[in-house]
Formats: structure tokens, sequence, C-alpha cells
């Protein structure tokens, strides 16, 4: 019972499938990345418009 820690499959496989999950890790992170910079104030102006309304409303109820 040669290499036990593979679950069956040879070195081949294992390291195919190590190379797929290695991808598809880098691949959610670019993913997340691109979404994250898509979607913020700077792309969108959604909230940018309203910020100031936003600011004044913080600095009228803040505790001071």
């Amino acid at each position: 019972m040669e290499n036990m820690n593979n679950q069956g499959k040879t070195d081949k496989q294992y390291e195919d499938s190590a190379r797929f999950a290695g991808y598809s890790i880098i691949g959610m992170i670019i993913l997340m990345i691109f979404a994250t910079l898509s979607t913020g104030c700077t792309t969108t102006k959604e909230c940018c418009d309203h910020s100031n309304k936003i600011i004044e409303h913080y600095e009228k109820t803040s505790i001071k």
C-alpha cells in the first residue's frame, strides 16, 4: 500500500488537485478584490453625493 496520504490518487492526480485548489483560491481573491473596487464610493458616486449630509448628521448627534 504505497502513498496512503493521497487517498488512492496517483502523484499526478494529487498534484493536479492541489494546483486546481490553488488556482481556485487565487481566483476567489481576485474576484473579491474586483467586487470591492467596483462597488466603492469612488466608482459608484452614490454615497459621495450624500456624504456631506451623513457627516453633518453625525456631527449634530455626537456627544461632545
